[in-house]
């Protein structure tokens, strides 16, 4: 490991004043690049750019990590407030969402563009193939998957029950704001039938 271009978990800890839970947690659930060394100790290495972006965001950007608020209190009694209800009819409609949102995409997404999309780096969607959760196919030097395939993965009660990005807890954002709206305007629509048959009647 280079003297000065990576930092271990531990010196990330240091750098960021934060808890090793929270250190542990940002790395498992991809906040920040990183490498997993597979060693007992010095388990994680993290290029010293990406450290240095990660804290400027945690200083200057209003919101930033605010999903995580409490998560690493001592407080036992505290429960995350889950950001959507992981229920199989909002699994189904999350997916129609997507596929609305996605519509004009090409079929087989570049491993790029799916990473983008849900703010993954790309290794992460590399290492979904090689465990065999998506399936994937090298043209060239680049990677593709099915968009149908990934829809159904990002749609899945695993990934609504856990939103691990910034981008995706976006996504999950957006959709209930869309399902707040219709339903706002069904009641609205129901509203003024109830009135045309009282004016009816």
């Amino acid at each position: 490991m280079g003297e000065k271009k990576y930092m271990s978990g531990c010196q990330l800890r240091q750098y960021l004043h934060i808890s090793t839970r929270k250190m542990k947690y940002l790395m498992d659930h991809n906040y920040i690049p990183h490498e997993n060394t597979g060693h007992t100790t010095h388990k994680y290495r993290v290029l010293k750019e990406d450290a240095e972006k990660f804290k400027f965001r945690m200083d200057n950007e209003i919101g930033f990590l605010t999903e995580l608020n409490g998560m690493f209190s001592n407080r036992t009694e505290w429960h995350p407030k889950p950001l959507i209800e992981v229920t199989e009819e909002n699994c189904t409609a999350f997916r129609q969402w997507l596929q609305k949102e996605w519509a004009e995409l090409p079929d087989a997404l570049p491993t790029q563009t799916a990473a983008e999309l849900v703010g993954h780096n790309p290794q992460r969607i590399h290492k979904l193939i090689k465990e065999n959760v998506l399936h994937g196919i090298k043209i060239g030097a680049v990677h593709y998957i099915p968009k149908t395939e990934f829809i159904a993965y990002m749609a899945s009660s695993k990934k609504l029950a856990t939103p691990c990005t910034e981008k995706y807890i976006g996504l999950i954002k957006a959709f209930k704001y869309k399902q707040r709206r219709e339903h706002e305007n069904e009641q609205r629509r129901c509203k003024r039938k109830m009135k045309s048959r009282d004016c009816i009647d």
